[in-house]
């Protein structure tokens, strides 16, 4: 008998640009811009784009280069996971490499979640226990990932609508829902996890030598070059990682898996899920979001609308596209905001209330997350009213 095909569909996209690469950009846009000639801002931003639905193929993700952020996403049967992780860069005044945790936290999140075993296709992965299995895992491994990192794990049931998610730190997220057609507005937006102004809940494996280097891994293995993945699993291995309660960590001050915050959402037809490190929270304000959601949202509706009554074959290209450009300059915003010095960023005004005098953005890697969900069956019935209202 086969399965039930899931009551959601979602198109998730991702865009991400490091720190160096955009500084890199800017110092040439400040020269080009000179000109009198108009000059586009246009950073290199990394965009991904996935219609997740039952007639689609689909390909996991494990790690990204974008800095010292990283992101994944998986799918295990009518589960949609996905998450970042923001290395801390203070471990770099050290010698350490906090880009490799990072990446190696996200492949192990990676792993947990495609290896989970559900017995119902319908049955939900708990975000939660995720983090603290890939967590658990690095360190059974004794992989030399050393550093730190924050981290935001994120299951949607594709079968429910359900959506829960893990945070430890300043990784957020926001969901918006459409009001009369597509204008969004903010239905919930995320706190961040601090233990003081700037100073995140974080998952730590400190450096075991006095040669923290040794953290890189190794350059004759070109695809784990820049981080580690899981080895192979035996008994006894899956027995030392279920047993793992961090007590050692817990003793001597650091944050694990069991600090992280557990939230629980039911997400309907139209609701958008953006979920980022904090290069985009730190500079661009939710309201900010917000219109560039909804001006991208209009766009889509309305394309869609004339290629139906066009008649010409819709596959779902204008859709993607333009939801991959709306993760494009929700990132390519966050760039924008933080090479102003006098603007009033979120992370100048937390400053302030902290009684630190800070103004401008704050420059740092940007990774953007975004899950677009819709109902199967409402998707169907509204291209069904396009098609009869085109024919009319």
């Amino acid at each position: 008998m086969s399965a039930l095909a899931p009551r959601f569909q979602a198109i998730l996209a991702s865009a991400w640009i490091s720190k160096r690469e955009a500084a890199k950009y800017v110092q040439s846009y400040i020269k080009r811009v000179q000109s009198p000639e108009p000059t586009p801002f246009t950073p290199p931003i990394q965009v991904q784009v996935l219609s997740i639905a039952p007639s689609t193929k689909y390909e996991s993700l494990d790690a990204i280069n974008g800095g010292e952020d990283s992101l994944f996403h998986t799918r295990n049967k009518q589960n949609l996971t996905f998450g970042v992780a923001d290395g801390v860069g203070g471990w770099n005044e050290s010698g350490v490499d906090p880009s490799i945790f990072s990446r190696t936290l996200t492949a192990y999140l990676a792993s947990v979640s495609e290896t989970t075993f559900l017995l119902h296709d319908s049955d939900e992965i708990e975000p939660k226990e995720m983090l603290r299995k890939a967590f658990a895992g690095m360190r059974a491994d004794q992989v030399p990932a050393y550093g730190s990192a924050t981290s935001l794990v994120m299951n949607v049931s594709l079968a429910s609508g359900n959506m829960r998610s893990a945070q430890l730190g300043d990784s957020t997220y926001v969901v918006m829902e459409g009001v009369g057609g597509q204008k969004q507005r903010v239905r919930f937006v995320s706190a961040e996890q601090q233990h003081r102004f700037n100073m995140p809940y974080q998952l730590t494996i400190p450096p075991v030598s006095e040669q923290p280097e040794e953290s890189r891994p190794g350059d004759d293995n070109k695809e784990s070059a820049m981080f580690y993945r899981p080895r192979v699993r035996d008994e006894l291995m899956s027995e030392t990682i279920d047993k793992d309660d961090f007590a050692d960590l817990s003793l001597v001050g650091f944050d694990t898996p069991v600090d992280a915050r557990v939230e629980e959402h039911q997400l309907n037809h139209g609701d958008l899920v953006l979920a980022a490190t904090d290069g985009l929270f730190d500079n661009v304000r939710v309201d900010e979001i917000e219109k560039l959601t909804e001006k991208f949202m209009l766009a889509i509706v309305d394309r869609s609308r004339k290629s139906v009554k066009k008649q010409k074959e819709n596959d779902g290209s204008l859709e993607t596209d333009l939801f991959g450009g709306l993760a494009y300059s929700v990132a390519a915003q966050a760039v924008a905001n933080y090479i102003q010095d006098d603007l009033r960023s979120p992370f100048a005004e937390r400053a302030k209330l902290a009684g630190y005098n800070y103004s401008g953005g704050k420059p740092d890697d940007v990774t953007v997350m975004l899950a677009w969900i819709r109902d199967s069956a409402r998707l169907e019935a509204e291209q069904k009213s396009a098609n009869l209202s085109a024919k009319l």
